[in-house]
């Protein structure tokens, strides 16, 4: 049996997920995530995406191909 405080975890975390497909996205790979790189500073946004280099808007961090780079400096994605 659940207890009060046992549904409110679950009903608070279950927003958190995405659903794409056979795939679950969870919503730390939503958040925008800064280049490494000091001087450079460009923000990957999933909600804006990279149109100019045809990554639609809604892409998480994590769904981007693993040769993507960082469009501003080259900074590969396994260094992010």
């Amino acid at each position: 049996m659940l207890t009060r405080r046992a549904l409110f975890r679950v009903s608070v975390a279950l927003p958190l997920l995405a659903v794409r497909g056979p795939a679950t996205v969870w919503a730390a790979d939503l958040r925008p995530r800064r280049c490494p790189e000091n001087e450079c500073g460009y923000l990957f946004d999933p909600d804006l995406g990279v149109p100019e280099h045809e990554i639609p808007p809604g892409v998480a961090f994590a769904e981007l191909p693993d040769d993507w780079e960082c469009p501003e400096c080259g900074t590969p994605k396994y260094l992010w």
